[in-house]
């Protein structure tokens, strides 16, 4: 069931009452922590964490093979830009471009693994 707007925002009129609780497991430190941020902001400590768990959006941990891939491209992609490095030193063109099509291809891999935006390149190597 959805929560209206008022009870997402803490403002539930005092006939209606909630019954519901969850056990939440801390260490001494941790509980102080959140009954000293509860006082600061002048609410109860269940008020504070009612209100710091519905209104954050937490996103999903990657899953280990993604995180794997990640690091394994972007180890790729240091060689390659070390390779780059050399391409230049020594004037070679083709070589030059080879690389950084490698590299553009890494940096595709690692924006679909994990779903990011990836700006063009080819547009920005024409302005050269």
């Amino acid at each position: 069931m959805p929560l209206s707007p008022a009870v997402k925002q803490g403002m539930v009129s005092n006939s209606i009452k909630r019954t519901k609780s969850i056990k939440v497991y801390l260490f001494e430190q941790e509980k102080t922590t959140i009954e000293e941020k509860a006082i600061a902001t002048g609410v109860t400590a269940s008020e504070y964490l009612r209100s710091c768990g519905l209104r954050r959006v937490l996103t999903a941990k990657p899953p280990a093979d993604l995180i794997t891939i990640r690091a394994t491209a972007g180890n790729l992609k240091s060689e390659l830009m070390m390779l780059s490095h050399l391409a230049k030193e020594t004037n070679n063109q083709e070589i030059l471009d080879t690389v950084n099509n490698a590299i553009a291809l890494v940096d595709q891999t690692i924006a679909a693994a994990f779903n990011l935006d990836v700006p063009d390149k080819s547009a920005l190597s024409q302005d050269k």
